[in-house]
C-alpha cells in the first residue's frame, strides 16, 4: 500500500465519523479498513459478524505486541517490570472532567431514546399526512434535519468521554515528553468540536418539539459543563493544529 499519498496522523485527531469526513481518500487508517472490508467480502465472510470482528481485533493486537516489543529491544525498556501503581498514576476516571463526560454521557442515552420514538412517530404521522395532503411533503425536510441532529447527538455522545479520557491521561503524562501534553491539545480539540456540534443538534431539537424543550434544556446545561471543563483544562486546544483538518 503506497503511503505516501495520506496525510500522516490525520486519524489521530479526528471523530472517526468516515461516512461524513472529506478526507477519507487521504486517510490510511480508513484504506486500510476498506481494504480489510474487500478482504472479508471477497472470502464470502461477513465483515461485522461477531467472529470475524474478533479475529481481526486479534491481528491487530499482535501487531500491536510486535511494534511494542520491537520498542522494548530498540530503547531497551522493560514493560513488564513498571509497577501497577505507575498505571494507576496516570488513570483519569476520578477526574471531575471525566465524571462530567459520563454524566454526559447517561443523560444523552436517554435522550436519545425519547427522540427515537418521537421520530419513529412523526414519520409515521408524515406518510399519513402526506397520502392526504401532498403539499405535507415540505415537512420531510423539516423531519430529515431532525434525524440529522440526532444522528449527531448520537455519535458524540460516546465518542466524548473517550477523547477526554485520552486527553486528561496524555495530560497527566505530560512530564514523559513533549508529545503527551500536543496529544492532549489535539483530543480536547476533538472533544471541543464534537461538544459544539452536539450543541447545535440539541438547539434544532429544543426549537423542533414542545415535549423534548426540557430534556434538551437540560442536556444543553450538561454540555456547557463539559465545553467550560475543556477549555479551563486544555486552553492550548484552540490553536492545536490537527494533521490535514486545520492545514
Amino acid at each position: 500500500m503506497k503511503q505516501d499519498k495520506y496525510i500522516p496522523g490525520i486519524y489521530n485527531y479526528c471523530d472517526r465519523w468516515c461516512e461524513r469526513c472529506l478526507f477519507g481518500h487521504k486517510c490510511l487508517l480508513y484504506a486500510k479498513e476498506q481494504k480489510r472490508l474487500a478482504r472479508h467480502q471477497a472470502k464470502g465472510e461477513e465483515p461485522y459478524d461477531w467472529n470475524t470482528v474478533m479475529q481481526d481485533i486479534k491481528e491487530d493486537f499482535d501487531e500491536t505486541l510486535k511494534l511494542l516489543y520491537k520498542i522494548e529491544e530498540e530503547q531497551g525498556i522493560d514493560l513488564n517490570a513498571l509497577p501497577e501503581e505507575e498505571y494507576k498514576k496516570y488513570d483519569p476516571s476520578n477526574h471531575p472532567l471525566m465524571k462530567t463526560a459520563n454524566g454526559y454521557l447517561n443523560v444523552a442515552r436517554k435522550f436519545l431514546e425519547n427522540i427515537r420514538k418521537t421520530i419513529q412517530k412523526e414519520g409515521v404521522d408524515l406518510t399519513r399526512r402526506i397520502e392526504i395532503i401532498p403539499s405535507a411533503k415540505g415537512d420531510m425536510a423539516t423531519l430529515k434535519e431532525i434525524i440529522s441532529s440526532y444522528e449527531v447527538i448520537s455519535w458524540y455522545h460516546t465518542l466524548l468521554p473517550v477523547k477526554i479520557h485520552r486527553a486528561l491521561k496524555s495530560k497527566m503524562e505530560r512530564h514523559t515528553g513533549e508529545f503527551s501534553q500536543s496529544d492532549a491539545d489535539g483530543s480536547a480539540k476533538v472533544a471541543y468540536i464534537a461538544i459544539t456540534k452536539s450543541m447545535n443538534a440539541l438547539k434544532v431539537i429544543y426549537d423542533w418539539d414542545e415535549d423534548l424543550k426540557d430534556s434538551a434544556l437540560t442536556l444543553l446545561v450538561e454540555i456547557e459543563k463539559l465545553r467550560k471543563g475543556v477549555d479551563k483544562e486544555f486552553p492550548g486546544h484552540h490553536t492545536f493544529k490537527r494533521p490535514g483538518f486545520d492545514d
